[in-house]
């Protein structure tokens, strides 16, 4: 993996999506309804050209938006204390509500254990 530990991509899906959206060519854009989780980016750099997580694990809706820069909508999701237990969760992705990855996430791997409950934010930043 490249020297960072986090690396975030916004993928080539997204960004078709937004083109479309601002030059006209449609009038909306599915919005983003959940974040996926998995364990396989601890190795590898995100592409802009994934579909899927390299191994996802679970999928959780969307708690709240939040916009701490005008140009940032933080998104928080809850990860229950019995969910993913055992996982070493190191790669997110924003999802939208046709299913597709909008944004790719991979981090330092992080533990989940039984009876803790994650609350977990992604930055989308434009």
């Amino acid at each position: 993996m490249a020297d960072e530990k986090i690396m975030t991509v916004v993928t080539d899906y997204r960004r078709e999506m937004l083109c479309k959206i601002t030059s006209g060519a449609v009038d909306t854009i599915p919005k983003i309804t959940h974040i996926a989780f998995g364990s396989g980016g601890a190795d590898c750099a995100p592409t802009g050209t994934q579909t899927a997580l390299n191994q996802e694990e679970g999928r959780y809706e969307i708690d709240s938006v939040t916009y701490p820069k005008p140009t940032t909508a933080r998104y928080t999701v809850t990860i229950p204390e019995d969910d993913l237990a055992g996982v070493s969760i190191s790669e997110a992705a924003l999802v939208d509500e046709s299913g597709g990855l909008c944004a790719i996430r991979h981090m330092l791997p992080k533990g989940k254990d039984t009876g803790v409950t994650f609350i977990f934010t992604f930055d989308d930043e434009f």
